[in-house]
């Protein structure tokens, strides 16, 4: 347990002052009941009413430091996200794009393993990381929502998810100190690549299983294939874009990534399956944390509403007697 203002416990000096204006005035309640032949306070009742005082000012204090509690358990993760440009297929307008869609799950997993340690790497043909690692989540929500968005690039339908995991384990390996605590990469793509995809991630599945690194894989899509809509002037318009005279449409090759995962030690998740992702992060990937772990006042648990009850109770108890 820590306290985040343990300036508040110099309070504790006017203790005794408290528990002098406490007995004087026990004092001038037995010379009044004896002055008017009352019964005389007890002894157990004087220590009763002293008792109450000391544990609603002791409880008080705590509040004021603002006690916590850590997690006891946590992990490093990235977040490898596709940010090619497939990831923009739907079929209206009026739908998330496949990355908006990547964007939901990203978040939920943020809100459901506060306690997590998270990094960002954005890929099409080039891998690139966003953020460093980092346990301020609400600085990584902000990346998701305002600094990952689809680069156009050349071929900038390509997936180069080859590229993004060698990139991964490249970081790993080459800085211990940021990347090394990294066991997990979460993987969000529609898995969109042409030509014989089994021999082309050979070398980086392989460079990922050498770094010690298990994928686990989310399959952004729908059934069958999602047209790739244009855009003027930044606008979404009802319009395909084309290829060959045709309209360009995105499967979403689950096999891919299902591959990937297997091949990793990780699992696959479809985007729709966020509650079994969490069961799964939350169960398979956390431990205890090593000491002296900066986490953020975002993993910290606040208990001061513990103390504030046993105040509350001590107060009830000193107003009735």
């Amino acid at each position: 347990m820590g306290f985040e203002y343990p300036i508040a416990f110099y309070s504790i000096l006017i203790l005794p002052l408290v528990l002098w204006i406490l007995w004087k005035g026990i004092h001038y309640t037995g010379f009044i009941s004896f002055l008017f032949k009352s019964e005389q306070p007890t002894q157990f009742y004087k220590g009763l009413k002293i008792a109450a005082v000391i544990v609603m000012f002791f409880s008080l204090v705590l509040v004021g430091a603002r006690p916590y509690v850590e997690p006891r358990a946590t992990a490093d993760f990235i977040f490898l996200n596709d940010i090619s440009r497939s990831m923009t297929a739907r079929n209206f307008c009026s739908e998330p794009s496949f990355l908006d869609r990547s964007k939901e799950v990203m978040h939920e997993i943020l809100e459901n393993v506060p306690e997590g340690r998270f990094g960002i790497i954005a890929f099409a043909r080039l891998a690139f990381p966003l953020t460093q690692m980092t346990f301020d989540h609400s600085y990584l929500h902000d990346v998701i929502d305002k600094g990952l968005n689809v680069g156009m690039i050349f071929e900038a339908t390509a997936t180069g998810i080859t590229n993004g995991l060698s990139v991964v384990a490249q970081k790993k390996v080459g800085f211990p100190e940021i990347y090394g605590d990294v066991e997990y990469v979460i993987l969000f793509s529609d898995g969109f690549m042409d030509g014989d995809w089994r021999t082309d991630l050979t070398q980086s599945l392989a460079e990922i299983r050498q770094a010690g690194i298990k994928v686990i894989t989310v399959g952004v899509g729908n059934p069958g294939e999602t047209p790739i809509l244009r855009t003027i002037d930044g606008k979404c318009v009802d319009d395909y874009l084309q290829s060959s005279g045709r309209p360009l449409r995105i499967p979403l090759q689950d096999d891919l990534l299902k591959f990937i995962a297997t091949e990793t030690g990780g699992d696959y998740f479809g985007e729709g399956t966020i509650t079994e992702l969490i069961s799964f992060i939350r169960e398979n990937t956390l431990k205890p944390p090593a000491e002296n772990t900066p986490f953020t006042q975002e993993q910290r648990r606040d208990i001061s509403d513990t103390f504030l009850v046993s105040a509350t109770v001590a107060l009830l108890i000193f107003l009735l007697l």
